[in-house]
């Protein structure tokens, strides 16, 4: 097919493959614009190892520094190129760190507050929902679901978030779990 080209990552310039950084998360974002350009629906770049435990400032400058790189770059060609308005860019985690460094200079695992960035599509930009204390120490005022989250993300896509597929055996499965869009966060 025409989609197996994206991944030939030779037909870009040296300034664009520059632009997204030597990181194989630098990589993995141009990939995903090339595969988007091809049509293809979804999807997913990793950047691991957040888990920062042992040494949270090494760990956290360098990860931070191929996020910052690649997704700018992402988001700038998405742009650039058209697709940003049928792309949604989702950035996000499985978990929130602690406010407080342990003994071993790390972070730990923190369930009161974590971020998720949602881009592109049918999402407002500049809408924050919730926040944290000012220390983190505090879960967040107005916090959302992770039904409500998943719900918004399809309603991004312009998907039903009410929607239900079938097994092949004809057991039904929810899009969401009675999650509902978060409206200020989704264009009209």
């Amino acid at each position: 097919s025409d989609q197996i080209q994206a991944f030939d990552l030779t037909q870009e310039p040296a300034s664009v493959l520059e632009r997204y950084g030597e990181s194989e998360f630098g990589r993995g974002c141009l990939l995903a614009r090339r595969l988007v350009a091809a049509g293809v629906p979804a999807v997913q770049v990793s950047l691991g190892n957040w888990d920062s435990h042992i040494d949270n400032f090494g760990t956290h400058e360098r990860l931070g520094a191929n996020l910052d790189v690649g997704l700018a770059a992402l988001i700038d060609d998405l742009i650039d190129q058209g697709l940003w308005d049928q792309t949604l860019v989702v950035c996000a985690t499985e978990f929130g760190r602690s406010p407080a460094i342990n003994p071993a200079d790390g972070r730990d695992h923190h369930p009161n507050g974590f971020s998720v960035a949602l881009a592109g599509a049918r999402i407002r930009g500049g809408t924050v929902v919730g926040e944290t204390d000012p220390h983190g120490n505090q879960g967040p005022t107005a916090p959302v679901r992770v039904p409500d989250l998943m719900a918004t993300i399809l309603a991004g896509l312009g998907l039903s978030p009410t929607n239900e597929v079938y097994t092949p055996e004809g057991r039904p499965i929810a899009a969401t779990d009675h999650g509902k869009p978060i409206k200020r966060v989704l264009q009209a």
